[in-house]
């Protein structure tokens, strides 16, 4: 007679392994330890109007420079921009913005906004897989933004789509004001989702102004299989694409509120396509 109790509890032992792997691997605050960091604009922050809706699990992080972004999570490289070197306080300049979006294999993605252009080291790569703790670029000002910071969020991947890498493996074959964000971005059927750093449980969404904990981000290379994303073929006129569930970004601070970021950006550049939640901000 076949062990059918024993194949059960093998099976079910099996699940329970591959789903905790599938699973495994927490979040650790995204910049290298050592650094100073604030918390600028909270999860489902009631002074703006982008950290909400499907999009509300998101963190604006800053300490007045232009310091190294760390992945918060191990996993491969999906989509990355490094073409711009501007942005402005109005969504005006939303598609300005450079970004690194990396698939964690669990159905969800992280995504890294504002970075610095051209500030990628050469192990970065669209297509290719990051360690948790491995230097992604430079948090910068380049979108819709009033100074200098890391946008972080995690999303649900997008089932079914097939555009990756549409800015080339270095991310600069993209015209600056072209943005993938109906690739990637929240949206009520794939939304952000709560997020639980190591150092730090993130989860209150209480408007919060805080110094953060210390990073423990180290940089420890994990797994040397090298997994890659499907290339896709050249980008065709992005810069046409209807834009959806954006307004991204930094805002001008409240009166009294402590801001250390570097002076805004001067220039107000070309508006972009269909720029949401224009007209409509919160003040």
């Amino acid at each position: 007679m076949r062990p059918f109790p024993n194949h059960l509890a093998a099976l079910t032992s099996f699940v329970a392994l591959t789903s905790s792997l599938a699973h495994a691997g927490p979040y650790k605050l995204p910049w290298a330890p050592g650094l100073a960091m604030e918390l600028t604009q909270d999860c489902n922050d009631s002074f703006y109007a982008d950290h909400v809706g499907s999009g509300k699990h998101a963190w604006d992080f800053a300490n007045g420079s232009h310091f190294a972004v760390s992945a918060a999570r191990e996993g491969v490289v999906t989509h990355l921009k490094a073409s711009s070197h501007a942005g402005c306080e109005t969504s005006a300049c939303v598609d300005l913005a450079n970004y690194v979006v990396v698939d964690h294999g669990d159905g969800t993605a992280s995504v890294y906004l504002h970075l610095d252009g051209d500030s990628l080291p050469a192990d970065v790569r669209c297509g290719e897989r990051v360690r948790q703790g491995q230097k992604l670029a430079t948090a910068g000002s380049t979108g819709w933004s009033t100074g200098p910071h890391l946008h972080f969020q995690v999303n649900g991947v997008h089932h079914g789509e097939t555009r990756t890498c549409e800015c080339g493996d270095d991310g600069l074959a993209c015209e600056p004001d072209a943005a993938m964000w109906t690739a990637f971005w929240s949206t009520p059927k794939y939304p952000s989702v709560p997020v639980v750093f190591d150092e730090w449980s993130a989860g209150e969404c209480s408007d919060r102004r805080i110094t953060l904990p210390l990073s423990q981000n180290v940089d420890l290379p994990s797994d040397t299989r090298v997994a890659r994303a499907p290339r896709p073929p050249e980008p065709k006129n992005l810069a046409k694409r209807p834009l959806y569930m954006l307004g991204v970004g930094g805002r001008t601070r409240p009166t009294g509120f402590n801001d250390r970021s570097r002076p805004l950006f001067l220039e107000i550049l070309r508006p972009s396509l269909g720029a949401p939640f224009e007209g409509r901000l919160l003040r």
